[in-house]
């Protein structure tokens, strides 16, 4: 239920906040009434999503046995490489001014009229959706947590992230949303990672890839992932109580080139302030 809850808890806050903009946007040039259309183009997208999330579960249903497995290593893997697109995308937009950029998109829209903005309101809600039923595939496979509790565990996510989109519009900037997604960034990376690692397992289980060794420890005595502390700590931070070699070095390594890209980027952004800081003259 704890990585449900954390990847629609920001999923949903980030959705809210562009479909929030959109309005501002709309409400400084005179436009409201186009905010209908952003409010259909928010209903078609959650439907699309739902639909979604149905068609995924008729796909995983014609698997079973080895297929099954799989699957679920592909899905894990492919949901792993998707939270760290989400992770560089926020990055990058973030840095280079994700309201401005919305803001520019809307006067654009605008000028087509309802379609444009209805198209922009469901893109934006319909890519969080569809990216949050990819992820929660992801949890309930890493994790063996049934359908029920992760749909449980999301909604109450989702809930949490419209009280918080209500209370940052109705409040101005007392909520620091920059502290907020920098924690949960951190977060998702180690989601990430054990999703990746959990990915491979599910590989080397079906023989698709070497264990090189097949348990590198076991502290399954001391702290099992399938309850309690130990299952808080498989969903969040991937623990896995007795993983191969292949495994570790999976997971090892993810955050290994997370860091190496984080350090990266922070000299690119100390470089481009040196560049961008004006020289004094001489003598001033």
């Amino acid at each position: 239920m704890a990585g449900a809850y954390l990847i629609l808890l920001r999923e949903g806050l980030e959705a809210a906040l562009v479909v929030g903009v959109i309005l501002a946007v709309l409400s400084r040039m005179g436009q409201m009434a186009l905010a209908r259309y952003v409010a259909m183009g928010i209903g078609a997208a959650m439907l699309c999503s739902v639909l979604f999330a149905f068609a995924a579960g008729g796909i995983s249903d014609l698997f079973d046995g080895a297929g099954q497995e799989v699957l679920n290593g592909t899905i894990l893997v492919l949901a792993a490489l998707m939270i760290t697109y989400v992770i560089v995308w926020m990055r990058r937009h973030h840095k280079q001014g994700m309201k401005a950029a919305i803001s520019e998109e809307v006067h654009q829209r605008a000028d087509g009229g309802g379609l444009g903005v209805f198209m922009l309101a469901f893109l934006s809600v319909f890519r969080e959706g569809a990216e949050s039923v990819l992820f929660l595939w992801g949890v309930s496979a890493s994790s063996g947590e049934s359908t029920a509790v992760v749909i449980s565990g999301g909604l109450l996510g989702l809930a949490t992230a419209v009280a918080l989109a209500a209370a940052l519009f109705k409040g101005g900037q007392r909520i620091p949303v920059k502290t907020f997604f920098n924690v949960t960034t951190v977060l998702l990376v180690f989601l990430a990672a054990g999703m990746l690692s959990r990915g491979i397992g599910y590989l080397v289980a079906v023989d698709w890839l070497p264990a090189l060794i097949y348990t590198v420890w076991d502290t399954s005595a001391l702290l099992s992932e399938r309850g309690g502390l130990g299952g808080l700590l498989a969903i969040l931070f991937g623990y896995n109580a007795n993983p191969s070699l292949i495994e570790v070095l999976t997971y090892g390594g993810y955050l290994l080139l997370v860091v190496i890209w984080i350090r990266l980027r922070a000299i690119n952004d100390a470089r481009e302030a040196a560049t961008a800081t004006p020289t004094p003259a001489a003598g001033s």
